[in-house]
C-alpha cells in the first residue's frame, strides 16, 4: 500500500525513500542548479566583458541542457569521488571504522575531491556547450562563487532565526 507517510525520508521502507529522492528531490535540485548554472554563464560573460554579439561569449544553456549538464556532472563526480574514497580507505590514508570515516578524514577527502570535481564539471560544460575548456572553467568558477554566496546568505538567515527563537 502506498500512502503519503512513505514519502518521509525516515520511512522504514528504503524503496519509498529512494522513490522520494528520485521523484521529488532530484528534479527540484536539478532545477535550482540549472538556474544557478544559467546565471553563472551570464555572470562569466559580464566579468569577461563579452558583448551580446561576441563570438567568444559563452551561450546560456537551456533549462533542459543545464539540467543534463548537472546530472552528468553529479554522476561523474559521484563515481570519481567513490573511487577516491575507496582508494583512500584501502590504502590507510584515512581512518575508516564502524562509524564510517572520521570527521578530519572526511574534510580532507572533500578538499581533495574539490579540484577534481572542478575539472570534471569544466570538461562536461565545455563538451556540452560550444565553448572552450578555459571559458568553461570560468563559468564553473562563477557557479562556485554564486553557490558560496548563497550558502553564506542561507547560513546567516538560519543563524538569525536561531538567535530570534532563543530570545523569544
Amino acid at each position: 500500500m502506498f500512502d503519503s507517510s512513505m514519502l518521509v525520508l525516515g520511512a522504514a521502507n528504503p524503496l519509498a525513500a529512494l522513490l522520494c529522492v528520485v521523484v521529488v528531490m532530484l528534479p527540484i535540485g536539478l532545477l535550482i542548479g540549472a538556474v544557478i548554472l544559467r546565471a553563472s554563464s551570464s555572470l562569466f560573460n559580464k566579468f569577461a566583458s563579452f558583448d551580446e554579439d561576441s563570438p567568444y561569449r559563452v551561450p546560456e544553456p537551456s533549462m533542459m541542457n543545464a539540467m543534463g549538464i548537472l546530472l552528468l556532472s553529479t554522476i561523474a563526480n559521484g563515481i570519481v569521488g567513490f573511487m577516491i574514497r575507496a582508494i583512500a580507505g584501502a590504502t590507510g590514508l584515512i581512518q575508516v571504522g564502524p562509524e564510517g570515516v572520521d570527521r578530519g578524514g572526511e574534510m580532507i577527502l572533500n578538499l581533495v575531491t574539490l579540484p577534481v570535481s572542478f575539472v570534471i564539471f569544466s570538461a562536461i560544460v565545455s563538451s556540452m556547450l560550444p565553448t572552450t575548456f578555459k571559458r568553461a572553467m570560468g563559468v564553473v568558477l562563477c557557479q562556485y562563487l554564486i553557490v558560496f554566496a548563497l550558502a553564506i546568505v542561507i547560513g546567516l538567515l538560519v543563524f538569525l532565526v536561531v538567535i530570534a527563537t532563543r530570545a523569544a
